[in-house]
């Protein structure tokens, strides 16, 4: 079985980081800190999302922009990843967020291997998306609930391998 690191599937893109400051003045977790400050989020990541650093704002830090031009953003209160006006959940800190977007990233490089046009025809492998879909579910519940970002993007990747269309 291969195992995959970042410099697999993120291997040469630029990461943005943000200061520490902010997130160490609203006494954020360790991992968040980490996860954002340390380590960084890739510049673009799948599915089809820009990360960069805007201003912060009182209560919100944006983040990125997703395939739809939707902010994406950090609640400063409750650490929730959000995206949209609708301010539709992603996931419910930073670290998971990066968690997931890992996810995400492993099961391209997986689909990849098999079928190199399995993304662009929209063809990947139903026991791929249930293992992201097993993967984030054991990593963050919330972001499969109904609606959110995450269960949108597997009802995406399913409904189109079962169309067979894009």
């Amino acid at each position: 079985m291969t195992r995959y690191s970042e410099k697999d599937y993120w291997g040469d893109t630029q990461f943005i980081k943000w200061d520490k400051s902010i997130f160490t003045e609203i006494d954020a977790p360790i991992s968040d800190i980490r996860a954002l400050c340390e380590m960084g989020l890739p510049e673009w990541a799948a599915p089809n999302i820009n990360f960069d650093n805007y201003p912060c704002k009182l209560d919100s830090l944006k983040i990125g922009e997703d395939r739809d031009d939707r902010d994406i953003f950090i609640d400063l209160v409750s650490l929730k990843v959000m995206a949209g006006s609708d301010e539709q959940l992603m996931n419910t800190s930073p670290f998971k967020l990066r968690k997931a977007l890992q996810f995400y990233a492993i099961m391209v490089e997986k689909a990849i291997a098999i079928d190199e046009d399995s993304f662009v025809e929209n063809t990947v492998e139903a026991n791929l998306i249930q293992k992201l879909k097993e993967e984030l579910n054991g990593l963050d519940p919330s972001c499969l609930a109904e609606g959110a970002f995450w269960f949108n993007e597997i009802v995406r990747l399913s409904n189109k391998k079962l169309n067979g269309k894009n």
